[in-house]
């Protein structure tokens, strides 16, 4: 439900916009109005010692997602600053159209986002075409139910131009269905040298 391809490239695999977590990739969703979310998640590169720690609470205020939060990334702290705005709610089998601006510390962004449904919702493709400091940036990532209601898997890819693109998996648990998540995923960037990283996340919505 919210999310912004949160910048998708600072430091190289940071998202530009963000879905709900796990996903890099944003989605056609938002928090429903009068109503926020808070996203937390700890990111470990495999290449090199470094780590990251986001903190991403959301509220639904005047038909606008807002977002206020910040990062910590190799002992540096960024604010993060974002509105999203639904242009046409998701339907089952259909389809939604959302955008969204921000930044991250100096670095300004703006996304499109669109999401599919198909099988009655079993299957959504989110894709995401957006600006980072005028360089384009995308995204394109399935959502799969695989046990009703509470574990859906993840699969995706990002990147910017002139840039190798990311390919980012993971797993989604409900702990209590549209209450309480939690989620893991592991990614790979094929730089030079190549990037690996894991996630762990949790996911509140209230």
């Amino acid at each position: 439900m919210k999310k912004f391809l949160v910048p998708l490239l600072l430091l190289g695999a940071a998202p530009l916009s963000h879905a709900a977590r796990p996903f890099v990739t944003d989605d056609a969703r938002v928090v429903d109005p009068d109503h926020c979310q808070l996203e937390t998640f700890y990111k470990e590169q495999r290449a090199y010692a470094a780590h990251e720690f986001w903190f991403l609470p959301a509220c639904n205020r005047l038909d606008v997602e807002w977002t206020l939060a910040g990062n910590r990334v190799e002992g540096e702290n960024n604010l993060i600053v974002q509105g999203k705005k639904l242009l046409k709610p998701l339907q089952t089998n259909g389809y939604g159209l959302a955008f969204s601006v921000g930044a991250i510390g100096e670095q300004a962004y703006a996304n499109g986002i669109a999401s599919f449904s198909f099988l009655d919702d079993w299957s959504v493709i989110h894709t995401n075409v957006g600006y980072l400091e005028n360089r384009p940036v995308f995204g394109i990532g399935l959502e799969q139910l695989l046990y009703a209601p509470r574990v859906y898997g993840i699969f995706e890819t990002y990147g910017a131009r002139s840039e190798k693109p990311t390919v980012h998996g993971g797993i989604r648990l409900w702990v209590i269905p549209n209450r309480f998540q939690v989620d893991s995923t592991y990614g790979v960037q094929q730089s030079d040298p190549v990037r690996r990283f894991f996630t762990v996340g949790l996911r509140f919505l209230f």
